[in-house]
């Protein structure tokens, strides 16, 4: 129990936008997310997470009260997304922890997967930052050699789904896995949201499979049809994985 308390001791003199998620959390989460990371290829699950884990990409202890599930914040998630769109290219894990701790080393910042200048063009990272880049992930996969400007920015393209702060980092802020679901570090401790409202896609999802029908929900938590269908769909998208 005094791990679980220095845990959320921790959690409170954080950043909002740090959170605190469970290594099978996270992979159940990308599992779920549509576009170009895939389940079935990437072969996604919490012990990936917590290999992750063990190889420096988010800094964190292991919560030994938890059966050894690695605890991340928040910017590890999305550190975590960085990774597996990455593996999805064929880059191996050996190239993007190299090329993670060559940014850690050269922005200084903790969580350089997480950050603005690692996902946004407009804002990116500097011409021989990304020069290094393409010699640490440039690699010959089923893609064909694909530099790393061209990885992130022309395939990947600006990530519409993600908010950024305005601390020195610009770290993100809140992720939209599916549209109208948000994970905010500081909404629902991190729990994916409906967007705009403080109401866990869990709650309406436990209340529909329990026998409560749509348009009822929809009443009692003051929402449209629509959002409470899109909480359904996203929480029936994670029972899937």
């Amino acid at each position: 129990m005094a791990i679980a308390i220095d845990i959320e001791a921790q959690r409170r003199d954080m950043p909002a936008w740090r959170g605190l998620f469970y290594a099978d959390e996270v992979a159940r989460i990308l599992l779920a997310t549509d576009g170009e990371i895939r389940g079935q290829s990437l072969n996604l699950g919490p012990r990936a997470v917590q290999g992750w884990s063990r190889r420096g990409f988010f800094g964190m202890e292991k919560n030994e009260y938890a059966r050894n599930r690695a605890f991340i914040w928040f910017g590890g998630v999305i550190t975590c997304r960085a990774i597996a769109l990455l593996l999805s290219y064929g880059i191996r894990i050996g190239r993007i922890q190299a090329a993670h701790e060559y940014l850690r080393a050269t922005t200084g910042l903790d969580f350089p997967f997480a950050s603005r200048g690692f996902w946004v063009r407009t804002k990116g990272i500097s011409e021989e930052v990304c020069t290094k880049l393409d010699e640490l992930v440039v690699s010959a996969d089923r893609h064909g050699e694909v530099p790393f400007a061209e990885l992130m920015y022309e395939r990947i393209g600006d990530p519409g789904d993600m908010e950024f702060d305005g601390s020195e980092g610009e770290f993100a802020t809140t992720w939209e896995p599916m549209p109208g679901i948000v994970i905010n570090p500081g909404v629902q401790s991190g729990a994916p949201c409906l967007k705009g409202t403080r109401t866990p896609t869990y709650a309406l999802y436990g209340c529909y499979v329990a026998g409560d029908d749509v348009d009822s929900l929809a009443y009692w938590f003051e929402l449209g049809v629509n959002e409470v269908q899109a909480a359904i769909a996203w929480e029936e998208r994670l029972a899937q994985v």
